[in-house]
């Protein structure tokens, strides 16, 4: 049996991030002007290149008006 590859907090931040941005069907520029976070570091942030302080989850759940730990979640 094949064990699923195991998702870092990293790629989970990103999935999350990204699917709470579609599901209001934000581009991430308005992500970004809405969080105070730039349109470059949330492309990052998508693709699980940059790291994240836990000030900057809080400006992103703050903007999708949810709490940080729901970004951290394992994604469905």
């Amino acid at each position: 049996m094949v064990r699923p590859r195991k998702i870092s907090l990293r790629e989970r931040l990103a999935v999350n991030v990204r699917n709470e941005r579609l599901a209001r069907r934000w581009t991430q520029e308005d992500l970004g002007h809405r969080s105070g976070v730039s349109q470059r570091y949330i492309s990052r942030l998508e693709s699980a290149k940059s790291a994240i302080t836990v000030d900057t989850i809080d400006k992103l759940a703050e903007a999708f008006d949810v709490d940080g730990a729901q970004l951290l979640r394992r994604p469905p």
